[in-house]
């Protein structure tokens, strides 16, 4: 009976101390085909709780899933990844993969067009 109120117990406070990624930004360079992903995940250790893994869908379509074993810091975790098949108007969508618990996805219209560089 102890054993089984100590691995509820367990259950209970792990999702507590887990949390998915906060946001995931992306930025595609289409004369360079290059998609920048950015994840925003902070964490106290970077070799037990992290991204785990990337997937990559051009249109709904799976291009790409990597798996890491530890964040890149303990902010963020960022990932470069050349996507040649995307054309302008194509969906890209990239999400997340907390390796104790949770997700974050994110959207993006692929466009010719640069953003234009922000100065203030």
């Amino acid at each position: 009976m102890k054993a089984s109120v100590t691995a509820l117990l367990i259950l209970v406070t792990v999702p507590l101390f887990a949390h998915p990624p906060k946001n995931v930004t992306l930025e595609y360079d289409y004369d360079t085909k290059i998609l920048g992903v950015v994840i925003q995940h902070s964490v106290n250790n970077i070799s037990k709780h992290y991204v785990n893994k990337v997937v990559v869908e051009l249109n709904g379509k799976k291009q790409i899933e990597q798996t890491f074993n530890r964040q890149m810091d303990g902010e963020k975790h960022e990932v470069l990844y050349k996507i040649v098949d995307a054309d302008e108007g194509d969906k890209l969508t990239v999400i997340g993969y907390c390796n104790i618990s949770g997700r974050k996805k994110s959207e993006l219209i692929v466009s010719a067009e640069q953003p234009e560089e922000k100065t203030e």
